[in-house]
C-alpha cells in the first residue's frame, strides 16, 4: 500500500565537517606575526554545497568557481560562533594527525551571513 522505505534524494548534501577557530596571532622574537587556530570542532551534517546560485556567482565573480556555501539554522548555538578567516576542513579533509592545528585544513571562511531563519557560510578553497 505505502512504501516506508524512505529514500533520500539528497543525502549527498549533508557532510560532516570540522572549523577551527582563529586566535590572535603570535609574535615571534623577530616580530613576524603566525596565525594561531584553536582545536578544530566537529560539526555533523551540515548542508555544504557548491555556489551555484546566479546571484552568488555574480557576487564572488571568479572565486565562486572555488567557494562551497553551508546553510544552516539560525540558532543560539549558532549566533556569532563563526568569523572569517576561520579555517574549514571540507571534502573528506580531517584534523587528525596534524602537527599544529589547521595543518589540513582545506578551505577558510570567507564570510559569515545571517538571516532570518539560516546562516550561510561561504568557504574559499585555500591553494597549497
Amino acid at each position: 500500500m505505502y512504501n516506508i522505505n524512505r529514500n533520500y534524494i539528497f543525502k549527498n548534501v549533508y557532510k560532516n565537517i570540522y572549523i577551527a577557530e582563529k586566535l590572535e596571532p603570535v609574535e615571534d622574537e623577530n616580530h613576524n606575526e603566525f596565525a594561531e587556530y584553536n582545536t578544530p570542532i566537529e560539526y555533523k551534517r551540515w548542508n555544504i554545497q557548491t555556489v551555484k546560485d546566479s546571484s552568488e556567482i555574480l557576487e564572488f565573480g571568479e572565486k565562486s568557481n572555488s567557494m562551497q556555501v553551508a546553510t544552516i539554522p539560525n540558532t543560539i548555538q549558532y549566533d556569532g560562533k563563526f568569523k572569517d578567516f576561520d579555517l574549514a576542513y571540507l571534502d573528506g579533509a580531517s584534523p587528525i594527525n596534524e602537527s599544529f592545528n589547521g595543518q589540513n585544513a582545506n578551505y577558510r571562511i570567507y564570510t559569515v551571513r545571517p538571516q532570518n531563519n539560516i546562516i550561510k557560510i561561504y568557504f574559499l578553497k585555500l591553494l597549497k
